[in-house]
């Protein structure tokens, strides 16, 4: 989620990019959250267009966890998904002040994205150009500042970050200085056995979003440039896919036979054929599209418009959009329950996490990220990253 130049950029684009890039939040820790409302946003915010919300704090869903990735609050929220409570609000990434003599803690991190395996959180952390790993397990409900975690240093303006299928490693996206051309970006592969960086891709451009084949076998990785094609054992780069109008999220279908990329320049999803690294068919979608989500059958898929202040449904099987469900506030981040009966969706600009039913397409519930329940409780928080788990979170 961190800016980055493009001679083709559009203004609402940028402005997406310099909202994250720039979130320093203030927030307040305190209670739990019986309700929340959300009304007019504050002038940093009124650019999207957002309008007064009810955000429901209470919905029903499957037993579970949700872990967001809040950046403008440096930190990140767990969340019961069986009636949308706030369990905790954990700070990550955020280390004490050196030579002071004190114990004073530095809320420097911005932890854009999160990915999950097992019971391990990964964030990346995008301020500092780290990985915090945090074993969800050990989460203590009364100890929000301070959850045990490793942190890695890997590249610069680490962004996205992915698990390969089989849990071994965790590639990481690293977008590179955000001033004048990319020029510094790659991918940081860490082993999960050792918390370690074991190697390094660098990369003429600035890698955005990975996702893997089934086996394992292939990286897919947006850039500015393109769609980059990657052998995962030697590391390499076999093709690059152009032309794709500054494509952001990445999906592969379970086949491995065809991945799913937003074109966010000209509003449409971009479908590629893996045996060949063409694009075979565009499907039209809403404005500004960013993260997209695949089920885990492989037969719809939902995206993020952003500027459209929607999710598009598509149904695989004709790479049609099926049905367009209303979510204001800058839809940007995705992710579906385990047993695929809800779809969550982070609003960049509200604040809002809005829960939909999957079987119908309908609204379950929505609430605010961060604490208090008052109107604007999760102004400058930005939900960039979220991932759900069916083993619910320590304190639910």
């Amino acid at each position: 989620m961190a800016p980055r130049e493009s001679s083709n950029s559009r203004s609402a684009w940028a402005s997406r990019r310099v909202i994250v890039a720039g979130a320093a939040a203030v927030a307040l820790a305190a209670g739990g959250m019986a309700f929340a409302l959300t009304s007019d946003h504050s002038a940093a915010h009124s650019h999207a267009g957002s309008k007064a919300r009810l955000a429901a704090a209470s919905c029903t869903g499957p037993a579970g966890a949700a872990y967001v990735a809040v950046a403008g609050y440096q930190a990140f929220d767990a969340v019961n998904t069986a009636n949308c409570d706030l369990v905790q609000q954990y700070n990550v990434g955020d280390s004490q002040v050196p030579n002071t003599g004190t114990s004073d803690t530095n809320y420097d991190s911005t932890d854009e994205g999160v990915a999950m395996y097992g019971d391990t959180l990964y964030f990346a952390d995008t301020g500092n150009d780290t990985v915090a790993v945090i074993n969800a397990a050990t989460l203590d409900v009364d100890n929000y500042a301070n959850p045990a975690e490793t942190v890695i240093h890997v590249g610069f303006n680490p962004q996205d970050l992915a698990v390969t299928p089989d849990g071994s490693h965790v590639w990481v996206a690293d977008t590179g200085p955000q001033t004048g051309q990319p020029t510094l970006g790659g991918i940081s592969v860490i082993s999960t056995a050792t918390d370690t960086v074991t190697s390094r891709l660098s990369l003429p451009t600035d890698p955005r979003e990975i996702a893997f084949s089934p086996s394992g076998a292939t990286a897919y990785v947006t850039t500015s440039d393109g769609v980059l094609v990657i052998n995962t054992a030697k590391l390499r780069v076999v093709a690059v896919i152009p032309g794709l109008g500054n494509p952001e999220g990445v999906v592969v279908s379970p086949d491995g036979k065809t991945v799913y990329v937003t074109n966010t320049a000209q509003g449409r999803v971009d479908v590629i054929s893996a045996a060949s690294n063409r694009v075979t068919r565009t499907i039209k979608v809403g404005q500004l599209p960013w993260q997209l989500v695949m089920s885990s059958d492989g037969k719809t898929i939902y995206v993020a418009d952003g500027d459209s202040n929607a999710i598009s449904v598509i149904a695989t099987a004709s790479d049609k959009v099926t049905d367009t469900m209303s979510d204001p506030g800058d839809p940007v981040s995705l992710a579906l329950t385990p047993d695929g009966s809800q779809l969550w969706v982070g609003g960049l600009t509200s604040g809002i996490v809005t829960v939909f039913g999957t079987a119908t397409d309908s609204l379950v519930g929505s609430f605010n990220v961060g604490y208090g329940g008052e109107a604007n409780a999760g102004d400058g928080e930005e939900p960039t990253g979220i991932v759900l788990t069916s083993t619910p979170t320590p304190g639910s």
